[in-house]
């Protein structure tokens, strides 16, 4: 992890890192956890990469903000459907109100996520951002119903 962190900082364009080194981590008297061998420290300055915050040519500059401009468009789109999909979770609210049935469905909230899991594999995503991204979906949709339900 010590790599990864290091990684981030210069990526980032910290101003310096503090890596401990010992030559026997394992034995250390003090955060040896956090310690690396001075081998693996000498590997680690030599694979770290330096990158630049930017690059001054036009052509990337314009490919850059043609990319940037797709993202918003998509960004604004996928706000769009999460509202149309708290709509539907207030519709879900009201019937669930009417019929004293309870908010969370744990069936169908393994189903869903089951489904969206496979379905994200389909399109390159990990597992662990549809399982984030469909939790934080799910607590909105919950807080919604639970908004009608009281309301």
């Amino acid at each position: 992890m010590v790599f990864d962190v290091s990684q981030t900082a210069l990526d980032l364009n910290f101003d310096g890192l503090m890596v401990e080194t010992h030559f026997d981590p394992d034995n250390a008297w003090s955060d040896a956890a956090q310690q690396v061998t001075p081998a693996t420290l000498i590997q680690m300055m030599k694979d770290l990469k330096i990158r630049k915050e930017s690059d001054p040519e036009a052509e990337y500059n314009s490919e850059l903000a043609n990319l940037r401009a797709q993202i918003d468009v998509v960004d604004n789109q996928v706000i769009e459907l999460l509202g149309k999909r708290m709509k539907v979770a207030d519709g879900i609210g009201a019937l669930k109100k009417e019929k004293n049935v309870a908010v969370l469905q744990s069936k169908r909230w393994n189903e869903i996520l089951g489904k969206m899991v496979l379905e994200g594999e389909t399109k390159g995503l990990s597992e662990e951002f549809i399982l984030k991204l469909f939790k934080a979906i799910h607590q909105e949709s919950i807080n919604h119903q639970e908004k009608v339900i009281k309301g």
